[in-house]
């Protein structure tokens, strides 16, 4: 009994795959119709479009909720309130906030940057 697999068995998964390979191997395949290879062109294209969005408003909340500390760090100086102080009870908070979404990000420009033709 032979344990080698025959090469015709594709060993990747759906998402390792190269985009623009499934799309032309969906616009080839003649069993489909034209509606069924015009959803599944759809599908393939806009899959990783909710993944997409929250990269980035995990981006766009990391950028603001930083802006907004440096801001109340100018306004310390420059007015000599006490925002810091204030905010200084929240520090544990601040940090776990800033690696999640950190973390978010990392994980999906990280992995689709591997991923062939993103």
């Amino acid at each position: 009994m032979s344990s080698v697999i025959p090469a015709s068995i594709d060993k990747t998964s759906e998402a390792g795959r190269d985009p623009l390979r499934i799309m032309i191997e969906i616009a080839e395949n003649d069993k489909l119709s034209d509606e069924d290879k015009t959803n599944l062109i759809i599908f393939s294209t806009e899959r990783f479009k909710n993944r997409r969005l929250m990269a980035y408003i995990s981006l766009y909340a990391l950028v603001a909720s930083l802006t907004l500390l440096f801001l109340s760090a100018i306004i310390d100086g420059i007015a000599g309130t006490q925002i810091l102080i204030s905010i200084q009870g929240s520090q544990t908070l601040f940090a776990w906030m800033e690696g999640f979404l950190t973390a978010i990000v990392a994980a999906y420009f990280g992995v689709s940057a591997w991923r062939p033709a993103s």
